[in-house]
Formats: C-alpha cells, structure tokens, sequence
C-alpha cells in the first residue's frame, strides 16, 4: 500500500515507530556528546606543567617537608592537608592557579615526608597550629596567607583567631571549624581512644604492614572511598608511602594519629574564635562534602564570623569532600579571584 493509501491506525503505528527513532536517536547524540565532555573534563583535570621544590624546615624533633611552587620570598599562600592526608592533596590544583602566587604545601607533622613526633607523645591540634607559627618563624613573614582542606582547615581557622593581625586570606575547603561533639558521648569513649593511642604507641613503627603499590593504593581508597575517587587515592599515596627495602610500600603517616586524644572545645569557645578573626575568608563547600553540623549551629557561627572578618565570601561548588583534588577546574577560578583582592 503507498503511503498516501494508508489506514488512519497505520499511519498512527508509524507515527509511533518514527517518534521511538526519533527518541533513540537524541539519547545516542546526548550519550556522545557527554563523553566528548567527559573527554574534555579529562584533558583539563591533567595537571599542568608547572615546576616546584622540595623543601624541609627544621623543627625539635626533625623537619616539616613540604613542595614549593614558585619563590618563598613571595610570601606565598600556606597551603594545609587534611587528617592523615599530605601536601600531595594540592597537586593538580596548584597548576591551575596563577603561577604568579607562590604556593608552599607542607606535609603536617606526622604527615607525608615529616618527621614522627618523638615515642611517648601524642598529636594535638594545636600542636599543628605550633607548626604553622614553627613555619612563619622560619621565613620571617610579617603576614600570611592560608588555604586549608579539612583539619587544615580546622588548623587554619584557629591559627587565624590566635594571630588575626598576620593572616590576610583565609581559604577553607568544604570545612571551616572544628565539629561539635556531644560532650557526654564524647568523655564516654574517651578512655577507650587513651588506650588506643597507647597501644599504638608502643608499636615497632619498622612493623607497620606494607604492600604493594597498586594494593595501598587500593586500602587507601577503600577507607575514602565516600569521599573521593581511586585517582585522588593514587596522587596522595605518591607522597603518603615510603619504599621498603623488599621493594614493598608502607603508609608513611603516624600510626598514632588513629587515635585523635583532643577533647572538643565547649561551642562559645568556638563562637569565640569565629569573633577573633579579623582578615579575609573564602570558604568553598563541596555539595556533597561533609555535613556533620547542625544547620542551626552553623548558621549562628556564620553569623558571627561575617561580622568579625574583613570579607566573608562563600561558594557552593558540585562535588565530594576533596573537589579540590578530583575536580580542581571547579574550585581555582574561585580561589584565584579571591587571592587578587587587595
């Protein structure tokens, strides 16, 4: 039959078949076009070619070791890890940013490539803000710049309410403040946290267990893996394994940081800080990072720290706790337009 000839349920069943063509063909030209971009969002997360410097600062007990991208005596911005991370979570961020600020990511103590603090001690936070003033006294800088991502951020934030007349910028990712705690449940298990911190205390640091390379990576991604990709994983384990002698890979990090012994600050304790700092805050917060905090609370500590601070800006970006390191095309512009402010 031709197809001017055709019966009304005819032309309506080839009407059907042709608008299911239709639809099958729009839903292979979105599927290609999504991976022409995941293709393109490839080549732009590849790190940019953009030279740094190992460097060690001495401290009592060792050296704090870090990676410069361009020159110290530019006053650079302080760049701060988070918890059991080290100075490799900045790598494919650092190149897309202006390469006329210098950049100085150090790994924290007991972190990456630093020093253990010596047997019979145990981490603090404020021992992490002791390094940060350790570091500003070791170049002579008058004033400082700092970008921190997670306890960094946490690290920062104190450092900024303790010495507000030195800090200029203050960038946190994701996190900003150290999280609340129910005191109850908190002295509850702290006992058990003392006695781990013991236990691990009196471990043989030559025996901590290793593997190899594609296998630590893989432990490592198994405990992040809510919160960031395998490839993040594999950058931070280039700096976060040392090499054995057998040709296998050991954690480079203090076992003893499992066992976090601070107890919390009481909240006008951090109320407090919030009204200490005086310079400028950008705070960029990943849509599906870390929400420990109750709405309330975090809304009363903004309230108080955009009235203290020179300039509070705040940002939403799409992405998990480390953003910064899986997609860092979403947070440089961002960081970069914020460190020009004058």
């Amino acid at each position: 039959m031709r197809f001017g000839c055709r019966t009304p349920k005819e032309s309506l069943h080839n009407f059907e078949m042709l608008r299911q063509v239709v639809r099958i063909t729009w839903q292979r030209c979105v599927e290609r076009m999504n991976i022409q971009k995941q293709s393109l969002h490839n080549v732009q997360s590849q790190p940019l070619e953009r030279e740094f410097e190992e460097i060690q600062i001495p401290v009592p007990w060792g050296h704090i070791s870090g990676k410069c991208w361009g020159s110290l005596n530019a006053k650079p911005v302080l760049c701060l890890h988070g918890y059991q991370d080290n100075a490799g979570t900045w790598d494919t961020l650092a190149p897309l940013l202006p390469h006329d600020i210098s950049l100085l990511a150090v790994d924290l103590p007991g972190h990456g490539l630093s020093s253990h603090i010596p047997t019979g001690n145990a981490y603090h936070l404020l021992d992490f803000v002791l390094a940060i003033q350790r570091i500003v006294n070791h170049y002579g800088w008058k004033k400082i710049s700092l970008m921190g991502h997670s306890f960094g951020s946490i690290s920062g934030f104190v450092y900024s309410a303790l010495y507000p007349e030195q800090v200029e910028h203050f960038i946190a990712l994701d996190t900003i403040k150290r999280f609340n705690t129910d005191p109850a449940r908190k002295l509850k298990n702290h006992g058990e946290i003392l006695d781990k911190f013991l236990h691990l205390d009196s471990l043989d640091p030559k025996s901590s267990p290793s593997y190899i390379y594609e296998d630590a990576v893989e432990h490592l991604h198994k405990s992040m893996e809510k919160c960031t990709t395998k490839g993040g994983c594999e950058i931070l384990s280039r700096r976060g394994t040392i090499k054995m002698t057998d040709g296998s890979y050991s954690f480079s990090r203090d076992a003893r940081l499992k066992a976090s012994v601070d107890l919390s600050y009481t909240w006008q304790y951090v109320l407090q800080f919030a009204a200490n700092v005086k310079c400028k805050v950008l705070h960029i917060q990943a849509l599906q990072g870390l929400t420990l905090e109750k709405p309330e609370e975090m809304d009363e500590f903004l309230d108080v720290l955009k009235k203290s601070a020179a300039l509070y800006e705040s940002h939403t970006v799409e992405g998990r706790h480390y953003v910064h390191l899986d997609f860092p095309e979403r947070v440089a512009p961002i960081i970069s337009d914020f460190l020009k402010q004058k």
